[in-house]
């Protein structure tokens, strides 16, 4: 009679695991979105650095309020391709070369690049774009890492860092937090 109470004791609790477990990697499966196929609209606010930047005759590095748009598709789990906006919402000045001063009042960049996943919360991106405003247009390269937590319902919250170099001008650098709703392709879409 022992035996039987610990044989179906040992039953239950090898059961009782199996669906510990189960539920475990079903928690896992929700935090973590597939992203293969699907489309990310990312909202962020944050700010600018601009270390040239002149303010009454003097250079010094400014602090300047910025928004981001930006849209993503996943081509895998690993890789998308994507268009990143900002807007900068204030003017300023930037010291170039010697003697040149540069306005630029509210700057908007656009940038379209190449994204990569190395790791589950970790994104690298890379592209070249341009920022834009009514006195002159800069080329620009940015480059950047994003960092997420999923949330259910295909949310993710994070946080961004990229780095502009605008060519011949002048660099800039970033850190937003983001809020991004991602929407994936039924199941029998990808399937097919």
């Amino acid at each position: 009679m022992a035996f039987a109470f610990l044989t179906s004791l040992c039953a239950y609790a090898d059961l009782n695991h199996d669906l510990e477990q189960g539920h475990l990697n079903e928690q896992k499966q929700h935090e973590q979105h597939d992203l293969s196929r699907s489309s990310r609209l990312t909202l962020g606010i944050g700010h600018t650095h601009v270390s040239e930047g002149k303010v009454e005759d003097k250079t010094k590095w400014l602090i300047l309020p910025s928004w981001s748009l930006n849209y993503d598709y996943w081509l895998s789990n690993k890789f998308a391709i994507g268009l990143q906006n900002e807007v900068i919402l204030e003017s300023f000045i930037i010291e170039h070369g010697e003697e040149e001063l540069l306005e630029r009042s509210f700057p908007v960049s656009s940038v379209p690049l190449v994204l990569f996943k190395p790791i589950e919360r970790l994104t690298v991106l890379l592209g070249i774009g341009a920022e834009f405003t009514e006195e002159k247009t800069l080329t620009m390269t940015r480059l950047g890492a994003e960092y997420g937590f999923h949330l259910p319902g295909n949310w993710e919250v994070g946080a961004a860092l990229v780095w502009d170099n605008k060519w011949n001008y002048y660099n800039s650098w970033a850190i937003a937090f983001t809020m991004s709703k991602i929407w994936s392709k039924p199941k029998a879409m990808v399937d097919r």
